[in-house]
């Protein structure tokens, strides 16, 4: 399986290029972010917030990648304002090799906390609370 969708999107996302971002994205992408609980559903949402992310943080250093037919996982590092952010993501890739699906997760929590923080004042005022929340899958 051919990744290079990921590897184009990972570039893009360095070099902080929306519309090379939107390249690699498959129109019914699927978005799991660490920090919003509902997911982000479609091309237009997810690049909304990739959109944010991007005007939110300093960098995004890909750290190291590996795949198994569709599924890549993929390990990097935010930096934020002197935070810095270890995450991983589940990306999966349609029968194209466009991304069909990222599913984040980041540590440490209190740095995830304050990035969260940030991101939700680049975005506007973004309520998150563990009531409205939904259990893992």
């Amino acid at each position: 399986m051919q990744n290079n969708h990921v590897q184009d999107f990972f570039d893009a996302m360095s070099r902080k290029d929306l519309a090379e971002i939107k390249a690699h994205l498959a129109e019914d992408i699927v978005l799991l972010s660490p920090v919003f609980p509902t997911p982000f559903e479609g091309r237009a949402a997810a690049l909304e917030i990739l959109a944010g992310l991007l005007r939110t943080i300093d960098s995004l250093e890909l750290n190291l990648t590996f795949a198994s037919d569709r599924d890549i996982a993929v390990f990097f590092t935010i930096s934020c304002d002197g935070i810095t952010v270890k995450g991983n993501e589940h990306i999966h890739v349609d029968d194209a090799g466009r991304i069909d699906l990222i599913e984040v997760a980041w540590r440490p929590l209190p740095a995830v906390v304050l990035l969260q923080q940030r991101l939700a004042k680049t975005l506007g005022s973004v309520e998150v609370s563990c009531e409205s929340a939904p259990s893992a899958p």
